[in-house]
């Protein structure tokens, strides 16, 4: 998703938890997905059920392709896998949109 190449912690966007990789950071996202649902994961392509976020990570980067992803980003080409990843990606379309504009 977001990779920093000098090694220095992921931002979560929508809550400034900082993470120290990539995986870890998407893994937090999927939890916010599931904010209030009582403690389970969904897939949102076939809809298998995990206890853990982790695990339903790991279940769709080794099931599911690009292909799979079903959000769209309306301001660039990229695809994810759940509402808040597009989310997140919005607010850096817009973060680069101000400091472009200045």
């Amino acid at each position: 998703m977001l990779s920093n190449p000098e090694g220095i912690n992921h931002e979560c966007k929508l809550c400034n938890q900082m993470f120290d990789s990539p995986a870890k950071l998407l893994c937090h996202l999927i939890e916010h997905s599931f904010e209030g649902m009582g403690g389970t994961f969904k897939c949102p392509v076939c809809f298998t059920v995990f206890v853990q976020a982790n695990k339903l990570q790991q279940h769709i980067f080794a099931v599911h392709g690009q292909e799979d992803k079903i959000y769209d980003c309306s301001q660039c080409p990229q695809k994810f896998f759940f509402q808040t990843e597009l989310q997140v990606g919005r607010e850096i379309h817009d973060l680069c949109q101000h400091l472009l504009l200045g």
